[in-house]
C-alpha cells in the first residue's frame, strides 16, 4: 500500500513495513488548509482534476458537505485554484437556495 502525505519539508519516501509512505513536498498555499475539510476537498479536487469534476461529483460534495464545512471552505476560497474556487461558490450557492 502507498500513502501520500503533504508536507512543507522535503520529498522523500519512507518504507513502514510493507507499506510505502510519500512525504510530499507542496507550497504553503497548500499547507493553510492541512487539516480541514476544506483542505480535503481542494485536494481531492485538485487530484482529480478539472477534467474529471462533473456534476455528479459536485452533487456527492454537495450531499455530504454540512453547513460548518461549507462556511469553512468559503473562509478557505482564497487557497482554492480559480476552478476549485468556481467550485466552491457553486456549493455555496446551493446551500443558500435551499
Amino acid at each position: 500500500m502507498k500513502v501520500v502525505y503533504l508536507t512543507d519539508g522535503r520529498t522523500r519516501t519512507v518504507q513502514v513495513g510493507k507499506r510505502q509512505i510519500i512525504l510530499k513536498h507542496t507550497t504553503p498555499r497548500n499547507m493553510a488548509t492541512a487539516g480541514k475539510i476544506s483542505g480535503l476537498v481542494i485536494q481531492a479536487l485538485r487530484h482529480l482534476g478539472r477534467k474529471n469534476v462533473d456534476q455528479q461529483v459536485i452533487v456527492q460534495l454537495d450531499h455530504r458537505l454540512d453547513d460548518d464545512a461549507r462556511k469553512q471552505l468559503v473562509k478557505d476560497i482564497r487557497y482554492a485554484p480559480a476552478w476549485i474556487a468556481d467550485i466552491i461558490r457553486s456549493l455555496a450557492d446551493r446551500k443558500s437556495a435551499a
